[in-house]
């Protein structure tokens, strides 16, 4: 009786083996899907990095011109009456300042004269820039005071 209880108490059973073989894998696989979705956002945020340090580049670039200067001539003609129309007329690129392109990044910026008083210019700078399809936007406004 002794012999047959120690035989039973020897290694595992296949059936434990491969269970055990398959929660592995499982795991494992489940490991690398994060890491390959980690990889992905790392990705987005080096160029939405990108984006803003472009951007802010644009705006103080803009910022240390002369408040006549030709790359701040009005884009808008017309004074917003709500910010929701403010925020529509700047963040319209068709009639805006084109800046350079660079790495799939497009530079452009807005302004209007004497808004939100007078003898005041608000510049909004954006940068746009495609992701895997789908078209991501960064801006900055800025609001520079007359002589």
């Amino acid at each position: 009786m002794r012999r047959d209880s120690v035989a039973r108490e020897h290694g595992f059973s296949l059936i434990e083996v491969m269970v055990a073989i398959v929660l592995l894998t499982v795991a494992i696989l489940g490991a690398a899907t994060m890491q390959i979705t980690a990889l992905g956002g790392r990705d987005v945020a080096i160029r939405t990095t990108n984006a803003s340090t472009m951007a802010s580049d644009t705006m103080e670039d803009l910022i240390g011109r002369d408040y006549n200067d030709s790359l701040l001539a009005p884009t808008v003609f017309s004074s917003p009456s709500s910010d929701a129309s403010y925020n529509s007329a700047m963040s319209n690129t068709g009639a805006a300042h084109v800046g350079p392109v660079t790495h799939g990044f497009e530079v452009f910026w807005n302004v209007i004269e004497d808004y939100p008083i007078d003898n005041t210019k608000a510049i909004r700078v954006i940068v746009r820039r495609g992701d895997r399809g789908v078209t991501r936007t960064v801006s900055l406004d800025y609001i520079k005071m007359g002589p």
